[in-house]
């Protein structure tokens, strides 16, 4: 069973944003009956500023030597390359505050000119950033604000299908191969990967697997170690170059060591991948639950059921209100939906769930079907595909919102996490209880909300969003910010949740790592870091570094 065929807007020739997320010219603005929401609940917000960092004055480069492949000492070019994507990047991008640029940025278009760089880091003590869409959104393509000079390495020029295996179902492409130039590429032979994280259209191959990616749809189609046969990496000290095969017992994966390295063990160039035939059909329909508890034993009787589901998703309360506030909220027939709602048992704890299947047009019908057999029990009320239809043209979206927010004055975060059914209960509530503090001194609680999704037979990732009033002084706003998510870090790994189930750890996480691997684990990854960069140049200050960076 494969996807559906997926097309997108996203193209080579348009232009980045340098202080925001995505594309110049798109948007997703937030409503008014959303911004009334968070007026009443946390206060009127003053707008964060609109400062333009393309006129800023760049410091001067360090001098660097002959790197052996195309670079740019450019000072927009150096910007567009200084931070990632998450909420501290934009704050400082929008205000002007970036604390370090990287000093050049080169382009190898091959191994030959990767390896002349990684020479030259190791001969004259430069730091060396991959970067392959820069949407990191844990600190992990930021350049440390050490005084040793900065180089971040583009892998636009490691792009494309270099090979496609029809008969096995593998493809090897390049790392630096974005969402939709992959899906093209596959798709214009009939194929699939099927792997669509929120970032898709700006995300890179090599990306998702330094950071444990998961696609929307992973229920279906694996996370990225699920699709990942084999691969090529290069590192200061030598080169893995991975087969793929369907499986081995030759000891250690160590396809598995590279997955979720971030940069740290080395550059991933390529990856064979194990692909699909595209689908005739997807669907994805909605269901309401009547509160929260009905709606985590409904996905997990789902899961465990082996019900063949591509995709799961149940929202909380919150966020189901939030939902329905900017969508059926708005609709003059809502006071009767709600009315026969309510008559089914759906009342103000209602939760959203979506649901999807791909396949044969007969194969999505009877998934659906069983769905709602097993789902009956938990007081599902089903609302039809138009919801679902809604939120996949919407998806590659959501996160343009944000920019939005900040717009008027409003900040807005997420964070995500995973862990087994059992705990679900407690995670959900201990982190929620930890973020919906006030931000600051005479500032009100913080509205959280969650989704569930990603489940697994033994457990399943939560994902939380919050609000804030964001303060016009930009350290305040990291400030605010960094201890919210200290917070959050110290209530996930005090209810037994990993620290990240596919962001990554970056630089932010890190020094909450050796509490999950244990200090013996996180010795380990260190030693292969060192073997296989012994001078410490690729991104140092993440995944291994215990320093706070939290409000660089």
């Amino acid at each position: 069973m494969g996807h559906s065929k997926i097309t997108s807007s996203a193209s080579a020739d348009r232009q980045l944003r340098l202080d925001g997320w995505g594309f110049v010219g798109e948007g997703f603005a937030a409503s008014s009956e959303l911004l009334a929401w968070l007026t009443e609940r946390l206060g009127r917000p003053q707008p964060f500023g609109s400062f333009d960092p393309a006129g800023a004055e760049a410091p001067a480069p360090a001098t660097l030597p002959d790197l052996g492949c195309a670079t740019s000492i450019e000072s927009l070019d150096r910007l567009a390359h200084a931070r990632g994507r998450g909420f501290p990047d934009l704050v400082r991008l929008r205000s002007g505050t970036v604390p370090r640029l990287p000093d050049a940025v080169a382009r190898p278009v091959d191994d030959r000119e990767l390896e002349a760089v990684l020479t030259a880091g190791n001969r004259e003590g430069l730091r060396i950033i991959p970067w392959g869409g820069g949407t990191s959104v844990t600190g992990g393509v930021n350049p440390p604000t050490d005084a040793a000079p900065v180089v971040t390495v583009d892998l636009a020029g490691f792009s494309g299908l270099e090979h496609l295996d029809e008969v096995s179902g593998l493809a090897t492409l390049g790392a630096g191969t974005t969402g939709p130039a992959l899906e093209a590429a596959l798709q214009a032979k009939g194929w699939t990967l099927g792997h669509f994280p929120q970032s898709w259209e700006l995300s890179t191959l090599g990306g998702w697997i330094a950071t444990r990616s998961a696609g929307q749809e992973s229920l279906g189609m694996g996370r990225i170690e699920d699709l990942v046969a084999g691969l090529d990496l290069t590192a200061p000290a030598g080169r893995l170059s991975l087969p793929a095969l369907p499986a081995s017992a030759a000891g250690p994966d160590l396809r598995q060591l590279v997955l979720g390295s971030e940069g740290r063990f080395g550059v991933i160039t390529r990856a064979a991948l194990r692909v699909r035939p595209l689908a005739d059909c997807q669907r994805v329909e909605a269901v309401l639950v009547p509160d929260w508890a009905s709606g985590v034993a409904a996905s997990r009787a789902l899961v465990q059921g082996d019900v063949p589901l591509q995709l799961l998703r149940l929202s909380d309360a919150s966020e189901t209100q939030v939902a329905m506030t900017v969508g059926l909220g708005r609709s003059r027939f809502a006071p009767l939906v709600r009315g026969w709602l309510k008559l089914r048992g759906i009342g103000d704890q209602a939760c959203l769930m979506l649901l999807g299947a791909s396949g044969s047009h007969r194969h999505a019908e009877t998934t659906l079907e069983a769905a709602r057999t097993v789902t009956r029990p938990h007081g599902t009320v089903w609302l039809g595909a138009g919801p679902g239809r809604h939120w996949l043209a919407d998806r590659f979206r959501h996160p343009y919102l944000r920019d939005g927010l900040f717009d008027v004055g409003f900040g807005t975060e997420t964070l995500e996490t995973a862990v087994p059914w059992s705990g679900v209960d407690r995670l959900y509530r201990t982190v929620g209880e930890a973020l919906s503090q006030p931000s600051g001194d005479g500032e009100a609680p913080t509205p959280v909300l969650c989704h569930l999704s990603h489940p697994y037979r033994d457990g399943v990732s939560l994902y939380f969003t919050f609000f804030f009033r964001c303060p016009q002084d930009p350290d305040l706003a990291v400030a605010r910010w960094a201890e919210m998510k200290r917070r959050a870090n110290d209530a996930i790994q005090a209810a037994g949740g990993t620290l990240s189930h596919h962001h990554g750890i970056g630089a932010w996480h890190a020094p909450w790592l050796p509490q999950e691997t244990g200090d013996d684990g996180w010795r380990v990854l260190r030693q292969v870091a060192k073997e296989l960069d012994p001078h410490g140049i690729l991104n140092p200050h993440v995944l291994l570094d215990r320093t706070d960076r939290l409000e660089e």
